[in-house]
């Protein structure tokens, strides 16, 4: 174990603001336990499931930080970029945490020019143009939304510095990724509504925040096409057979979230008429049922509680007041969120290597922040 890892596992501290608290009221032991998963993870590298495609022989003996020297942590490499995406969050949004050195050195070690080059090229293997699409796609965005983000508002100078040069180095991928996706969109005929990692409506959702916020119009534009031609049509979507074994997303409620973005209030409104049904609502609202938390796939269902919270919480914030579904996905949400808090801790492995991310995301579209 090297020094930085050890200064890592050292680090404690910081508080979690919950969402039934008020604003002052600090859970401190809680966010303290979450933000050392990521902290921990970004270094472990096995167990490990690379997504790799052997093309011959010489490729045996690459391990997964070969492979992937910036995100060969977290059992998978989303799970790797995802957790990266909450120390930045974090980072940002409480810059003196005690973490801040630890999550610094990290991200100098990992966010390198040479280790992003390193990740972008591996875009450029044989058989691997299709990695990680579209849900690692997605989350390597967000963390370069994220770290642009904390160099635009923080009003620390040396955090500023870093953050700008980490953004420029994990733009060098960034930028291949959005070329593949404008590559893609093209070709894409249906969605993909299922709920785990190739659910579209959460990539495309994600890619549309990330194309706002770096000013891409003609991206943002050919996204929302896509999102319209796949989605508007949408009607009595059936919820209610909700979820699968092993979802951690629902289909469903990925595209309502996805076309808040997409279609004017209005729009939306009269969308959302003929897009639920009363039981797939009932449905939705219901807790999901955990059976083994030790099981790297049930474990999925309580990522499925964070992002019913956080699709839930969206939706109800974009909906006028009145809206029969504003007050109720708003307290379902909340309701949720608890119910991923009380089950995140007890995960083992399969849920401590990337729940933390999810917890993080739900709760700060709890509190409006995104």
């Amino acid at each position: 174990m090297n020094k930085l890892h050890k200064t890592i596992l050292c680090a404690l501290g910081l508080g979690l603001y919950l969402p039934s608290a008020s604003a002052q009221e600090l859970a401190t032991s809680e966010l303290q336990r979450l933000i050392q998963m990521p902290l921990k993870n970004i270094f472990v590298e096995y167990p490990n499931k690379p997504g790799h495609t052997y093309v011959d022989s010489t490729d045996l003996g690459l391990s997964p930080r070969e492979l992937h020297p910036a995100f060969y942590g977290c059992f998978d490499w989303h799970s790797a970029v995802h957790s990266h995406w909450m120390l930045a969050e974090v980072l940002r949004s409480h810059p003196d945490l005690p973490e801040r050195e630890a999550i610094i050195a990290s991200f100098d070690q990992h966010l390198t020019e040479e280790n992003m080059r390193s990740e972008a090229s591996y875009f450029d293997r044989k058989l691997a143009s299709t990695f990680e699409r579209t849900y690692g796609w997605a989350w390597l965005l967000k963390l370069s939304e994220e770290l642009h983000r904390m160099a635009a508002e923080t009003g620390d100078t040396v955090l500023q510095q870093k953050a700008l040069l980490w953004a420029q180095n994990v733009d060098i991928l960034a930028t291949k990724i959005v070329a593949k996706w404008k590559a893609y969109l093209p070709k894409l005929t249906y969605s993909n509504r299922v709920g785990t990692h190739s659910n579209l409506a959460f990539a495309l959702s994600f890619a549309i925040d990330y194309a706002r916020q770096r000013g891409d119009k003609d991206f943002e534009q050919a996204l929302i096409a896509k999102a319209r031609e796949l989605h508007l049509a949408d009607k009595r979507v059936p919820a209610e057979w909700e979820p699968n074994a092993t979802d951690f997303f629902s289909p469903t409620l990925m595209v309502a979230d996805l076309m808040t973005r997409v279609l004017p209030q209005r729009e939306y409104v009269a969308w959302l008429r003929t897009y639920f049904t009363p039981a797939g609502i009932a449905r939705l609202c219901q807790l999901p049922q955990v059976s083994d938390l030790s099981d790297y796939t049930i474990v999925h269902l309580v990522g499925l509680a964070y992002t019913r919270a956080w699709t839930m919480a969206r939706i109800a914030r974009y909906l006028p007041q009145g809206h029969p579904l504003k007050e109720r996905f708003g307290k379902a949400a909340r309701a949720q969120y608890q119910h991923g808090m009380g089950m995140i801790f007890r995960s083992n492995y399969g849920g401590d290597h990337w729940l933390a991310s999810f917890a993080r995301y739900a709760y700060e579209v709890l509190q409006g922040a995104y």
